[in-house]
């Protein structure tokens, strides 16, 4: 193309120069131009099938970050009903041997009916944040961040406290954000399992978690911070990177980040970046406060 624009100075440097004629130089002209669209062409395809190469992959890194995050809740999903379950099992136990002894009054049983009653429809509750939380709505809307933190928090609930992970959660009420709520709490449950696993690997015996957000002018910085092992320093710009993983084989798909960052900065318009506290790791997110909450203040 280059070349062909070379000789497309040239002719017309010749046509002013009265070298050539009016229908010689319209003739070389059109065959100039002819030229450039047949060598134009393959470039144009090559973009096309380029960019439709991309936006595959692309969609493929989604189906796997979805499969893997439906993973994680199907093991949350068993951390949250393992108590209600075993309540549950005590309260039909009670109500056996209660009437095995001639105990069980018509009063007894209504109590423990309400109390059986009470945690199916807790086990109810937590499907629903399940469903809630993968339903495939990409409507971007303005939401509230404390409730989409505590939503992604909720659904590792009983996850972290089978560990023993303290998750403190500092948040100010009334910050809002534009975007799709589910990924917006995709991202934290990214965050929490990564912070949850680095806690674990070092075997720390006070393993703590921390989500704090604050505003800055019209931004709100969000970190999420861990007690365990930190990132080496060697491989820090590589953790944002597809299939790019640290842990054990078998215990991690290299995507969870990679999605968190496309969806923070692509999606969000925001930052996301990672550093080394003294110990534990430090994620930090950076986001435009919704232009809707700042016009109501």
């Amino acid at each position: 193309l280059a070349l062909l624009r070379a000789q497309r100075a040239q002719l017309d440097a010749e046509h002013a120069e009265g070298k050539l004629t009016e229908a010689e130089f319209e003739q070389a002209r059109t065959e100039l131009a002819r030229r450039v669209i047949d060598e134009s062409a393959p470039l144009d395809q090559r973009v096309r099938d380029e960019v439709s190469k991309r936006k595959e992959q692309e969609q493929l890194l989604i189906h796997q970050s979805r499969l893997a995050a439906m993973g994680e809740m199907i093991g949350a999903i068993a951390h949250q009903w393992r108590q209600p379950l075993n309540a549950l099992s005590l309260v039909l136990q009670n109500i056996q041997m209660q009437y095995r002894v001639g105990q069980l009054s018509e009063a007894s049983m209504q109590v423990m009916q309400d109390k059986a009653q009470q945690l199916i429809l807790r086990m109810s509750q937590t499907i629903d944040e399940f469903r809630n939380f993968f339903k495939p709505s990409k409507q971007a809307e303005t939401f509230d961040l404390a409730h989409a933190i505590q939503a992604a928090a909720d659904i590792l609930e009983g996850m972290l406290k089978n560990h023993n992970i303290q998750l403190d959660i500092d948040c100010p009420a009334d910050i809002h954000l534009d975007g799709v709520p589910g990924e917006f709490s995709q991202v934290i449950l990214n965050l929490l399992g990564n912070a949850r696993d680095a806690v674990l690997a070092i075997n720390q015996p006070q393993p703590r978690i921390l989500i704090h957000a604050k505003t800055v002018g019209r931004q709100v910085c969000i970190d999420v911070e861990d007690n365990g092992v930190g990132i080496d320093e060697s491989i820090m710009h590589k953790i944002y990177e597809p299939y790019f993983t640290t842990k054990e084989e078998g215990k991690g798909t290299g995507i969870g980040l990679y999605m968190t960052k496309m969806i923070i900065e692509n999606n969000m318009h925001g930052l996301l970046a990672a550093s080394n506290l003294e110990q534990g790791v430090r994620l930090r997110i950076t986001l435009p406060i919704s232009n809707e909450a700042v016009s109501i203040a």
